[in-house]
C-alpha cells in the first residue's frame, strides 16, 4: 500500500513540473524529420506530372535550398568558431525554418498557402532573430568603446593617433 503512495507521488510531481523548454537541438531533430517527409510529400503530389517543383514553384524552391545549404554551412560554422556556437545555432533554426516552409508553401493551394505560411514563419522566427540582433547588438557596443580607446590612445601617451 505504501509503494501506491510513493509511485503516486512521483507521478503528480512529474506532472505538476513544468516541461523544459525546448532546446536549439530539439528544433535540429524536428528538421531532421521534416524536410525528407515534404520531400516525400513533393514526390507524390507530382507523380505522373511531366513538371516538378522546380518548374511550377522556382522560387519557393530557390529559397528552400539555400536556405537549406547555408543551414548545413552552420554546421561548419559552429565547429569552426566554438564561441557563437550559441549564435550560429538560432540562425541555424531560422534558415531550417525557411526551408520548411518554403517546401510547405508548394504542397498547399497558391490561394492561401504560401502567405500564410511565411506569416506564420515570420511571427515564430521572430523570437529567434530578435534574440540573435540583440547579442550581435551587444557585441558591437561592447567592441565599440574598448576599440576606439585602444586604437585611438595606444603608445602615443595619451596623445590620439595622427591619421
Amino acid at each position: 500500500m505504501a509503494q501506491i503512495y510513493v509511485v503516486s507521488i512521483i507521478i503528480s510531481n512529474y506532472l505538476l513540473q513544468p516541461p523544459p523548454p525546448p532546446s536549439l537541438e530539439s528544433c535540429h531533430t524536428v528538421l531532421a524529420f521534416i524536410v525528407p517527409v515534404l520531400l516525400n510529400l513533393l514526390q507524390i503530389k507530382y507523380q505522373g506530372n511531366q513538371l516538378s517543383p522546380l518548374d511550377t514553384h522556382p522560387i519557393s524552391m530557390v529559397i528552400s535550398v539555400a536556405s537549406l545549404l547555408l543551414y548545413c554551412l552552420g554546421y561548419h560554422a559552429k565547429s569552426r568558431w566554438p564561441t557563437y556556437a550559441l549564435v550560429v545555432s538560432r540562425g541555424m533554426v531560422v534558415l531550417g525554418s525557411l526551408s520548411v516552409v518554403s517546401l510547405a508553401s508548394i504542397l498547399f493551394p497558391d490561394s492561401f498557402g504560401p502567405v500564410l505560411l511565411y506569416t506564420l514563419f515570420v511571427l515564430f522566427s521572430a523570437a529567434e532573430l530578435l534574440m540573435l540582433f540583440k547579442w550581435v547588438h551587444r557585441k558591437i557596443m561592447g567592441m565599440l568603446p574598448s576599440q576606439l580607446t585602444t586604437a585611438a590612445f595606444s603608445n602615443t601617451g595619451g596623445v590620439p593617433a595622427a591619421v
